[in-house]
């Protein structure tokens, strides 16, 4: 029984005619030398369930009639009839979704999905299986708007990019372009990206830190920098990508003068390019360009803290000192402003800086 199953299970999978054919025959030699179903079951893994092998060829005889050149679903229907609670029976539902969705009347393909949906009502791909039916006929569009309105709730975020073109493509039907431009228009798309880029930079982080995959790693933050032009934060990550993979050009390229050229004028970005480069120990030339800029453009304890640090690293002792404490002094005031605000790490950088200055060696000191 089950090396016959499996033999037509092969053929299927030849995806040929003949083969196809050749399948169903020996489908219906299992059904033939077991019509009870009580000889030996086969195991759906993606379903980590098993049923008998008698009522696994019927299911597979029933998805091929419905995916024939002449599709017919009779078979599945009767299959979903004689084995209501069969663990096969939401996949024979979706073969069959795709048949009434282009092959079937409407009439046809309404009372299905409408049985189809009452039965898992909860499923966001059921939903929208039904709203794309909807959509070919171009009614009943209120219907359509509940239940795209439904997918886009039980899928949350991110937002599925082809659940929300069929909710923008109801609100279209219905004649609300603008609604479909706020579902489905600019904020949408970047949002995806913004999503998309943070993917793939964290699938980067993670295999750096796996030490594997680097290859795919420097694809996926190739791919991120073409997604990302200009955003502050993303660039730097992937700048820090590129600087573990020890491509310091495109890590530059990426985050380096030029990036600085473009915000010269952003006190904050600047100083966290400085914070960045002080951390990697390197660029530390461009690095104090940027956090000085900085501190011209707002003279605040941490621009002036990340200064210290820059300038401690390039062993300019006195300046370091000078911005440090100029850090500490203005980092101070805030203790009784904000509570539980410390400049401990102020302090700290002070002495450091003190320490180095006394020892002579301060290129050996870190942050």
């Amino acid at each position: 029984m089950g090396v016959v199953y499996r033999l037509a299970a092969k053929c299927e999978n030849r995806y040929t005619t003949e083969m196809g054919a050749k399948a169903k025959e020996l489908y219906k030699k299992v059904i033939a030398l077991d019509p009870e179903g009580k000889t030996g079951s086969y195991t759906f893994e993606y379903l980590k369930a098993s049923v008998p092998y008698t009522q696994a060829a019927e299911f597979n005889l029933g998805r091929l009639d419905a995916y024939d050149r002449k599709p017919n679903p009779a078979p599945l229907e009767a299959f979903i009839a004689k084995y209501p609670d069969s663990p096969l029976v939401k996949d024979a539902y979706s073969y069959l979704a795709r048949y009434y969705q282009y092959n079937a009347a409407k009439d046809d393909a309404d009372t299905f999905f409408d049985e189809y949906t009452a039965r898992y009502p909860e499923d966001a791909s059921v939903l929208n299986a039904y709203v794309e039916r909807i959509i070919k006929d171009k009614e009943p569009l209120d219907k359509g708007l509940e239940l795209a309105e439904k997918v886009k709730e039980l899928t949350g975020y991110p937002r599925n990019p082809d659940y929300m073109q069929n909710l923008a493509q109801i609100y279209v039907l219905k004649g609300d372009t603008a609604k479909a431009e706020e579902e489905y228009g600019k904020d949408f798309i970047d949002g995806y990206v913004s999503n998309t880029v943070y993917a793939l930079t964290g699938y980067a982080n993670f295999w750096l830190d796996q030490d594997k995959n680097k290859e795919s790693v420097e694809a996926m933050a190739d791919l991120a920098v073409k997604m990302a032009p200009g955003q502050s934060y993303t660039l730097q990550t992937i700048a820090g990508i590129y600087a573990k993979l020890g491509e310091s050009d495109k890590a530059l390229a990426v985050y380096g003068p030029e990036f600085v050229r473009a915000h010269w004028d952003d006190p904050s970005v600047l100083a966290s390019y400085g914070s960045f480069w002080n951390r990697q120990d390197a660029n530390l030339d461009d690095a104090l360009g940027a956090v000085s800029r900085s501190v011209e453009l707002a003279g605040d304890y941490y621009n002036y803290f990340i200064l210290g640090q820059v300038q401690l690293k390039l062993k300019n002792y006195p300046e370091a000192l000078e911005a440090a404490e100029k850090a500490v002094a203005l980092a101070q005031p805030m203790t009784v402003k904000y509570e539980g605000f410390t400049t401990k790490q102020y302090d700290d950088l002070v002495k450091k800086i003190k320490d180095a200055m006394a020892a002579g060696k301060g290129g050996a000191i870190k942050k």
